[in-house]
């Protein structure tokens, strides 16, 4: 997947509303992402980045665009 695609299909998730929040640790963010299957994404705080336990960021270490959506969510927020 491109930069470009995975942008456009962050947005449509978040624009779809298939991006939550589900709970906040002191350390950690959890989320939830309804793509095509369910997705866990995970934020770290104290490391500053996130975590995908979709296919593509388990292969490539990239950003996905669960993690991308996620970013976009936190900034409405």
């Amino acid at each position: 997947m491109v930069v470009k695609e995975i942008e456009k299909k962050a947005r449509r998730l978040l624009k779809e509303g298939r991006v939550r929040m589900d709970f906040e640790t002191a350390k950690r963010i959890y989320f939830t992402v309804y793509s095509r299957e369910v997705h866990s994404v995970i934020y770290e705080k104290s490391e500053k980045k996130f975590i995908c336990d979709c296919k593509y960021f388990s292969v490539k270490a990239k950003e996905c665009s669960h993690i991308k959506a996620c970013k976009l969510y936190r900034g409405t927020k």
